[in-house]
């Protein structure tokens, strides 16, 4: 199960870096060949290969003629040999003789067959390196050597970008791993202790065959004794229910230890560049109204790490006995302070400033049911916060931060 989502987005950006070096690798081979080669040399050696191929075609022609030559030569010499199976042509001179011919022709066109069949080879190599030589004269004339210098620059560029999101992934998902690391190491011994409840279970069930196999109560009463001796109890079935039900357990506690995992994973893993603080929310404790007394030591821990709205009803006014010059003092230069026009729900607003972004999160309480459609809803990207007790926890943001009304 693989529970960090930084896994494979870090593989594939490794894959991509990979091919990005190679092609810039292979651009920069290409200039590389071109700055070393001499069109004039290579020139030269297309000349030279040009001759060597004309000379080889005339030669593997001649050979190809006197084949031709011997086949005609030693089918006309046939013609003239008798028969074998008549006994007189076996002391014949002649034919002895024309026999010996043509064999002497035969043995002739064997070896000029080898000889066309080596310098076909030949020739056909020359044909291959002529071919390879007009190409690289062809190449080098139409290198582009300005187009070169753009590919390469835009492929550096490239891979720059990729290895700034390559350690930008890596960090996050160090990050990640660290936050999952002690909850995977629960997951890991949970698994263990039911693989050995398991293996327990086994046991006791050999321990229960062996029971209903015996044949003799010696035989029932040794394995009675094993299974004391192993689990403390001499009933096999005892010890199987016993494990099962240990296994049920560790099964649900398994379930939860991963759904854990996986929330960790998934708010470890968020990409936040700027909070929309609702800003009435955060001013109660329970039906309690505290004012700024939470936001205060809040907004400059926030304001640290990412971009602060906030914003508030129009309510808020009356409720602090405060104009907005007097709550944006008091709350510090570093965010953003919105009020809402009198008569206007807050709420709309605050959701209409996360909508379009998905690096844009709500700090609130507010459920928005009534803003379902929308994509900062529809995605989740609600942090949930809890005052209690003079401490405001925001544990999506490891933040616990006292504070005195």
């Amino acid at each position: 199960m693989t529970l960090n989502p930084f896994n494979n987005k870090l593989q594939n950006c490794e894959t991509r870096a990979l091919e990005l070096r190679s092609n810039l690798k292979a651009i920069r081979d290409e200039a590389d060949w071109y700055e070393s080669t001499d069109l004039n040399i290579l020139t030269d050696i297309h000349d030279g290969l040009k001759n060597k191929l004309q000379l080889q075609s005339k030669y593997y022609t001649r050979i190809r003629s006197e084949i031709q030559r011997i086949e005609e030569a030693i089918g006309k010499k046939s013609e003239s040999l008798t028969s074998l199976w008549n006994p007189k042509n076996w002391f014949d001179a002649k034919q002895r003789d024309l026999r010996g011919l043509i064999e002497a022709m035969k043995k002739n066109l064997e070896s000029a067959k080898k000889n066309a069949s080596i310098t076909e080879v030949q020739l056909k190599d020359l044909e291959e390196q002529s071919r390879t030589k007009t190409e690289e004269i062809e190449k080098y004339k139409n290198f582009d050597f300005s187009a070169y210098i753009a590919n390469r620059t835009t492929l550096e560029s490239k891979l720059y970008r990729q290895e700034i999101e390559l350690e930008r992934i890596a960090q996050k998902k160090k990050k990640v791993d660290a936050a999952l690391a002690p909850v995977v190491n629960q997951i890991r011994d949970t698994k263990k202790k039911k693989a050995e409840a398991a293996s327990a279970k086994r046991q006791a069930q050999r321990l229960d065959g062996e029971l209903s196999d015996a044949e003799s109560p010696y035989q029932r009463a040794r394995s009675h004794q094993k299974c004391e001796e192993i689990f403390g109890t001499g009933s096999p079935r005892k010890v199987i229910a016993k494990k099962e039900s240990e296994i049920r357990r560790l099964d649900r506690d398994i379930e939860k230890l991963e759904k854990r995992a996986k929330n960790i994973a998934e708010k470890t893993a968020r990409h936040i560049k700027k909070l929309i603080l609702d800003g009435n929310n955060l001013s109660y404790q329970g039906d309690v109204f505290i004012g700024l007394s939470a936001l205060k030591p809040l907004v400059p821990i926030l304001a640290s790490e990412y971009e602060v709205v906030l914003i508030f009803d129009a309510s808020i006014r009356r409720a602090l006995d405060s104009d907005d010059s007097d709550i944006r003092d008091i709350l510090g230069g570093d965010i953003q302070v919105h009020i809402v026009a009198t008569g206007i729900m807050a709420d709309e607003t605050i959701i209409d400033l996360a909508d379009s972004d998905n690096t844009t999160f709500i700090v609130s309480n507010d459920r928005f049911a009534e803003f379902g459609e929308k994509a900062a809803i529809r995605d989740r990207r609600v942090i949930r916060h809890e005052i209690v007790a003079g401490r405001l926890l925001i544990h999506d943001l490891d933040i616990s931060e006292t504070f005195r009304e």
